[in-house]
């Protein structure tokens, strides 16, 4: 079982999203773009399997405007031997990657307009993962679309879209269910009828079933659209924000919800792809959680990271974590303290002492200048992040590579 992330990794300065505006475009400013950004798209892929992530979904901004008409550049073969040498470490590393376009790639639309810049946008993202060289297991994913008042003519209208993508494209496109529209007994049977694979989105089932049936009966049902060909079942895991709207995702993975689906999913051929906004911190979290370790060591390593993001919202949670630590307990015990210290609200009085706390790293290399500037802002403390920036910059400057490398100016 491989578990993954999307797009931005949060803990490394690499990012695929380089772009610029429209008017803007020029070849020099194109090639510059793309090759920064396969450039950390490698980077990227190099930091995950050093962190047993073996699951990524490439951003679909990789290649500004890569299915806009003003992009006629053949950016495929200008960057040939960089997109083959990621593609030959992808494979060489049983990495499986995914794209999933935006919600304006919508197939079954009624505009003609958009369904064409649909399929433009579905070709491009077939194109870049064909010029990889990846296997047919390495999919792109997109939702159903929109009932536009007829559901039953929105189903035909993607049924007779999906017959004019190229032969590639329908062998990488695979369906997701939706929280408000397309639940997955209904992209069961448009899968079914197309004979391409359909994705469980665990959070939206959440939120759009048509009835009480248990995972295990779903994934059965969804097991039969994967061939061989397309690899594992792939699924979506997430959590709900109980502060937005449903179907948002939450900040972090909570360690408990995701062992109860591991259950429910482990004795099926399935990969996991996170949709949380910590991206590969939590994915890192469930990985290690569902090895079900009590490593000294890699609780050790663990703690080091998360120790004052527990500290500064409950100070006897950051304890219990120590004393956890120093236990046999596994990982999974860990892991369910952090998340009720990582959910709990803002306490100033935890966030001030862990700022002195840390500081205690920096107090005896800083000037006295930004020995001041830093209590200055402290006592001031009229903008939460600013005097934490200001540490984050001074242990940058300083190098203080252990709070540098904990999730502390992170989450």
């Amino acid at each position: 079982m491989r578990i993954g992330y999307a797009c931005i990794p949060m803990a490394i300065d690499a990012k695929t999203t380089r772009s610029f505006i429209l008017k803007n475009f020029t070849f020099d400013r194109f090639h510059s773009c793309v090759k920064e950004n396969l450039m950390d798209l490698e980077k990227i892929l190099k930091y995950n399997i050093e962190n047993k992530i073996y699951m990524f979904r490439i951003s679909s901004d990789i290649i500004p405007f890569g299915s806009h008409s003003v992009n006629e550049i053949k950016w495929w073969s200008i960057f040939n031997e960089e997109l083959s040498n990621i593609g030959k470490f992808i494979q060489k590393n049983e990495i499986r990657i995914s794209m999933h376009p935006g919600q304006y790639t919508v197939l079954n639309s009624p505009s003609d307009e958009v369904v064409t810049n649909s399929i433009q946008d579905i070709e491009y993202h077939t194109r870049f993962l064909d010029s990889l060289g990846v296997d047919y297991s390495n999919k792109i994913v997109i939702h159903m679309g929109g009932a536009y008042g007829d559901k039953s003519a929105a189903l035909e209208r993607f049924k007779n879209n999906f017959n004019r993508l190229s032969i590639s494209a329908k062998k990488r496109l695979i369906l997701e269910n939706d929280e408000r529209v397309f639940n997955i007994h209904e992209v069961l049977h448009i899968c079914n009828e197309l004979n391409i694979p359909a994705v469980f989105d665990n959070l939206h089932h959440r939120y759009n079933s048509e009835n009480n049936e248990d995972i295990s009966t779903i994934l059965k049902k969804v097991a039969q659209t994967w061939k061989s060909e397309d690899g594992n079942i792939k699924l979506h895991y997430s959590d709900s924000d109980s502060i937005k709207q449903n179907g948002a995702h939450s900040k972090h993975v909570i360690t408990e919800n995701f062992i109860k689906f591991y259950e429910e999913v482990k004795d099926f051929p399935v990969d996991i792809m996170l949709e949380v906004k910590d991206k590969e911190l939590s994915a890192i979290k469930c990985i290690n959680s569902i090895n079900f370790s009590n490593k000294p060591s890699l609780k050790y390593e663990q703690w080091s990271k998360y120790k004052y993001s527990v500290m500064e919202k409950d100070y006897s949670l950051y304890k219990d974590c120590s004393a956890v630590i120093n236990s046999s307990s596994s990982m999974v015990e860990f892991y369910k303290l952090v998340d009720k210290a990582l959910f709990l609200p803002f306490s100033e009085g935890n966030y001030k002492n862990t700022l002195q706390h840390t500081w205690g790293y920096l107090k005896d290399k800083v000037s006295n200048k930004e020995r001041d500037l830093f209590f200055t802002s402290f006592e001031k403390f009229d903008n939460t992040e600013k005097t934490k920036n200001i540490l984050k910059k001074l242990c940058k400057k300083y190098n203080i590579e252990y709070l540098l490398q904990s999730y502390y100016f992170l989450i």
